[in-house]
């Protein structure tokens, strides 16, 4: 499907939906050239519905920590809640971390950058942490955790799905790493705020 006959299928889909949803095969064979060119089109008050691979993360999200996933979506929320700002797209595709839990009001956030991880000791840790991924040495979860934040910024809810850990567990090494001086852990919306970009 070319840029153009894309546009043209969200339009169609706007007219005649409340949001757009994307099936499966078509989601899948997005760019991140087309995500941006459709999140720039339609800005942030059209919505999208979230792909199958990001529902799977929030159904999970919502048997592990229920509390979280209803200050994401409310507790009150419809049949069908996963639907997000179309500016949300580029963080939805292949490659990307997906839709960032990052602004929770009710709940501590647990969202981490390169930015927060800036202090001597993180830097020391995070060569060190690279020498014995590259050496194919086993990780602490704690280890692993400042690995992926080091590539792009990513929430503990996301770290413990991708890799099948316990949230308890991932949430005792992010203690672990503020305590050593290696994590800095904002856990508010609003100190997190000038370290997230969000679609306007």
């Amino acid at each position: 499907m070319t840029d153009r006959e894309l546009i043209n299928w969200c339009e169609e889909e706007t007219q005649h939906h409340t949001y757009i949803k994307f099936p499966e095969e078509l989601f899948i064979s997005l760019n991140l050239h087309q995500a941006k060119l459709i999140a720039q089109k339609f800005g942030s008050h059209t919505l999208i519905m979230l792909p199958e691979k990001e529902i799977i993360f929030f159904n999970w999200l919502k048997e592990e920590d229920p509390e979280v996933w209803n200050d994401l979506w409310g507790e009150n929320a419809i049949d069908e809640p996963y639907t997000v700002a179309v500016g949300f797209l580029p963080e939805l595709i292949e490659k990307k971390r997906g839709f960032p839990i990052c602004d929770l009001l009710k709940c501590d956030n647990y969202y981490f950058s390169k930015l927060h991880i800036i202090t001597p000791e993180s830097e020391m840790m995070l060569d060190s942490v690279k020498e014995r991924f590259m050496a194919h040495q086993p990780l602490t979860i704690g280890q692993l955790l400042v690995l992926e934040i080091s590539v792009a910024p990513i929430d503990i809810w996301r770290f413990t799905f991708n890799h099948n850990l316990k949230l308890e567990d991932s949430k005792n090494a992010v203690k672990g790493l503020v305590e050593d001086k290696v994590l800095i852990h904002l856990n508010t919306a609003e100190q997190l705020a000038s370290f997230v970009e969000l679609p306007e």
